[in-house]
């Protein structure tokens, strides 16, 4: 552990001088996002792409955005399929070594191009400048134990000698920490490189538990943190069990080599499982988590408005106060957008040289796209990114807030994706809001809501708002009925345009399914099992495709758990 200590001192001292560097750049990111741009377009002029859009003859901003359309996968899809079959210079003169798999709202496998560049920056805010931001806000003991890391992800080799798999594969195969990181973390290479369709939630469970010194957690987003949280609260005594006598329980459904090259790894452990034991038998009615690894310091996974429900569900129900937060910044398969200066602040700081990007008033529909040193404090934006990979003013479909500003650079947090939870009638229901009617309604009714989910049914007649809740404990005399009338009070409230719809019969009374406990866990294990990486999975708030309704309408419990419109 010295040596790791020595080595975490080094990275923060590297880390700060970035920090003095970003700084720098944040005083001008205009001047800096123009040079990024003019470089891109300098050393991609030659490729297929750059010679058929004349990138040799771009030499600003606005040329740039007259030239070039604003363009969703469908457009970039026919180049990066020669790219993929091993053809160099078509998007971008680097040859890439790896695609990004990420599926779009049909589930339809995309192939992000990722580029060496990305990769650097990635590693360079990740890895370096967040070090330095947590040893300056809770000193270097946290790097004194280990980490539980729920990063995972496996690649496949295509034809052109490239590899393909979500985004977390490279960090899991190639991070900072590759040859040194069953010191550092936890898991062992089963769960941070599982096999295809292997559901990992007990190998991550069972090692964390074993380690007495756990200093902090790490996902991509806090509801995966939460859902293994659930997992050990739900199982602690048989995981301490299996700790106890170094075994692996029959029911936990893992292949046979899996659960072999596994038991070569454990040994029984009835110290530890004494400590466990001990720190189970006061129960989940307050924190736990810092009973059960007392060094616990902090856990690090994604911000934002969509995830704030889960951090704070860990934060109040699970670690306490003491274990403090530091996000992960907005990055996504196709770039690096901004990295968090502070701790337990989900605001972050838009780089400069994370790739180029442009902005589009959400609330403006006549807007032109704009840069970030135009931006405006609270205001909303959907993200326009041209990326080191070769992705030239790409839609995201991010909708970004800002919050303020960090020297002459826009704070910003992630806000949800651009267009609409429910637009049935013309009501235009955000994400947002249906996220804020589901909490408030839980707390009215005094609810421990796990997920939730809604489906505008358009089919129905009239056509209404199918929400779908998992509760963790359901309250005695739980009356369902004024669930459902509260959660449909609460729509109105957060948006009221619902008012009109719902008062003259255009939209039908919200149809309320409770569903059974693990529901949503359950369908995270389905999702890995046809391919999906674990770490990449978000909530399931809204129902986007054909196999999501399908799956939650067929996990309806019974029709008595059904209030329909008039049941009570």
């Amino acid at each position: 552990m010295f040596f790791m200590g020595q080595l975490m001192k080094i990275m923060s001292l590297v880390g700060q001088s970035i920090i003095k560097k970003l700084d720098k750049m944040t005083m001008d990111p205009y001047e800096c996002q123009k040079n990024l741009l003019l470089s891109v377009l300098e050393e991609n002029k030659d490729t297929v792409y750059g010679k058929e859009h004349g990138f040799s003859e771009i030499h600003s901003i606005e040329e740039y955005q007259k030239r070039i359309p604003i363009g969703e996968y469908d457009h970039f899809a026919p180049y990066i399929e020669r790219m993929v079959k091993g053809e160099d210079n078509v998007l971008v003169k680097e040859h890439i070594q790896h695609y990004n798999k990420t599926s779009g709202t049909l589930g339809v496998p995309k192939y992000i191009p990722l580029s060496q560049k990305q990769i650097s920056i990635c590693g360079k805010y990740h890895a370096l400048q967040a070090n330095a931001v947590i040893s300056k806000n809770i000193g270097y003991g946290w790097n004194m134990g280990k980490g539980i890391n729920l990063m995972e992800g496996t690649a496949i080799v295509l034809e052109s000698g490239a590899t393909y798999g979500c985004a977390s594969s490279v960090a899991v195969k190639g991070g900072p920490f590759k040859n040194i990181s069953s010191i550092i973390y936890t898991s062992p290479i089963e769960a941070k490189q599982p096999k295809p369709g292997v559901v990992t939630r007990y190998i991550h469970a069972r090692f964390a538990l074993s380690e007495k010194n756990v200093t902090y957690v790490v996902a991509t987003f806090s509801s995966i943190i939460l859902e293994l949280f659930m997992y050990i609260m739900n199982n602690h005594e048989m995981l301490v069990r299996d700790i106890e006598n170094g075994t692996i329980d029959a029911g936990v459904d893992l292949p046979q080599d899996v659960r072999e090259s596994l038991m070569k790894k454990i040994k029984p452990d009835p110290k530890r499982a004494a400590e466990l034991k001990e720190a189970f038998s006061q129960g989940f009615d307050t924190p736990w988590a810092k009973r059960v690894w007392k060094k616990l310091q902090y856990m690090y996974s994604a911000g934002g408005a969509n995830f704030a429900p889960y951090t704070e569900k860990l934060r109040n129900n699970i670690m306490g106060p003491e274990v403090k937060v530091f996000y992960l910044g907005v990055s996504a398969s196709e770039g690096f957008f901004s990295t968090v200066c502070r701790m337990d602040d989900p605001a972050s700081v838009l780089t400069p040289d994370g790739c180029f990007m442009e902005f589009l008033d959400v609330d403006d529909e006549n807007a032109k796209c704009v840069t970030m040193d135009k931006l405006e404090e609270g205001k909303s934006y959907e993200l326009i990114i041209t990326s080191f990979g070769g992705l030239y003013r790409y839609n995201m479909h991010d909708v970004l807030t800002v919050k303020g500003f960090h020297n002459k650079t826009p704070l910003i947090e992630f806000r949800n994706r651009a267009g609409f939870a429910a637009n049935i009638r013309g009501e235009k229901t955000s994400e947002a809001a249906v996220r804020n009617a589901v909490f408030e309604t839980a707390k009215i009714m005094g609810l421990d809501v796990a997920d939730f989910s809604i489906y505008p049914d358009s089919d129905a007649e009239p056509p209404t708002y199918v929400m779908f809740m998992e509760l963790n404990r359901e309250p005695e005399n739980l009356d369902k009925a004024k669930i459902r009338d509260t959660l449909q009070e609460q729509l109105i409230l957060s948006n009221h345009g619902l008012a009109k719809h719902f008062g003259e019969g255009h939209l039908a009374p919200v149809r309320l399914i409770l569903l059974q406990k693990e529901t949503y866990m359950l369908y995270r294990d389905v999702m890995i099992m046809k391919g999906a990486s674990a770490s990449q999975l978000k909530p399931l708030n809204v129902v986007r495709n054909e196999f999501q309704r399908k799956f939650l309408f067929a996990l309806d419990e019974s029709r008595e758990k059904n209030i329909l419109p008039g049941k009570r």
